[in-house]
């Protein structure tokens, strides 16, 4: 190590628990980060803070209004460019030990082992239980820990699932009870319970990488900012779950379209694969409807909707109330920019 990390995180490695030997491992972790928009943009933030060496920043969606209150490292300027590119750019100028990588996909059962393989923990900051449910299958088959965590409202939740040590994600929420949670979009969500939230999830999987003792494993924290509130509840091993005993019996099914949290905004994958030369739109969507381009994204107006487009062929719309809604439009911009 140079002096000059030395220097930098002196403060740190001070602390008896991590001292250089600790630092060093961090250096040498790879986290993925699963949804980078409040609760997995402050655990980004942090774990690169702490001396992360790598982090893999996985998100499928862009910087809208609507998200800045909440989200770390990204502002005004960062507008309707992908979470993970943006939160990217912010911790690479700040963080000079940490490599990141962003990736702007949707996480699903056929591309989770691209995504996710070669980690040494995950950190789950996804907005929807879909893609919870992959991480978790992709956590137990490869034996990584999943550090679980979600916000809403005022509230916040955070555990470890490190099977078959400790029962898994749906033991706890089974597959088939997903459609009843609440989203950030129906209940709200404050700036503190995602930054407090995703805090602690930077400072449990530091600890775990360097394994050092925690409560959370096989524990769910809840915290509840209206008292403040912290309630640990022990998960018990459901002897019907099919993830822990490996023979799931529900797949999880990738749907199309999807919608999100936030906004009224759908993301809809298409049937086939696409490569698109995103700068070649510019020819065949009039100027004045265009919001903004990138080589990762381009975004323009179709009617009442924003459309974001991506090189892949998949489409972020807004301004849409269903899903079915949502594949109605896609279809008219796939014939529009194809």
């Amino acid at each position: 190590m140079s002096a000059q990390m030395l220097s930098y995180f002196a403060r740190q490695t001070a602390v008896p628990e991590i001292g250089q030997a600790g630092l060093e491992r961090l250096q040498s972790a790879k986290v993925a980060v699963v949804g980078t928009g409040g609760v997995g943009s402050a655990a980004a933030y942090f774990l690169a803070s702490q001396g992360i060496g790598f982090l893999k920043l996985i998100d499928q969606d862009v910087v809208e209004e609507s998200n800045l209150h909440r989200l770390i490292g990204v502002d005004y300027q960062d507008l309707h460019l992908p979470k993970a590119e943006a939160l990217s750019q912010r911790l690479n100028s700040r963080h000079p030990w940490t490599r990141t990588e962003p990736i702007t996909e949707t996480l699903q059962t056929e591309n989770a082992t691209e995504l996710l393989g070669l980690t040494d923990l995950i950190v789950d900051g996804a907005d929807n239980f879909r893609a919870r449910y992959v991480l978790n299958r992709f956590a137990t088959e490869n034996h990584v820990p999943y550090l679980f965590t979600s916000a809403v409202a005022n509230q916040g939740h955070i555990s470890l699932f490190n099977p078959p040590d400790t029962p898994c994600l749906e033991c706890m929420i089974p597959y088939a009870e997903s459609e009843s949670v609440e989203s950030c979009e129906t209940a709200g969500v404050t700036a503190t319970i995602v930054g407090l939230i995703g805090t602690l999830a930077a400072s449990e999987a530091t600890k775990r990488l360097l394994a050092l003792p925690t409560a959370i494993l096989g524990q769910l924290l809840t915290v509840d900012l209206a008292g403040p509130d912290f309630l640990f509840t022990k998960i018990v091993r459901r002897k019907d779950c099919p993830v822990c005993s490996r023979s799931p019996s529900q797949t999880i099914h990738d749907d199309n379209a999807i919608m999100l949290c936030g906004d009224n905004v759908a993301n809809v994958l298409p049937e086939h694969g696409i490569v698109l030369d995103l700068q070649s739109l510019n020819t065949k969507i009039p100027k004045e409807s265009v919001v903004a381009s990138s080589e990762s994204v381009f975004v323009y107006t179709k009617q009442d909707h924003r459309v974001s487009v991506f090189k892949t062929g998949r489409l972020l719309i807004g301004n849409v109330q269903t899903e079915e809604i949502a594949r109605q439009v896609a279809s008219e911009v796939w014939k529009e920019i194809l």
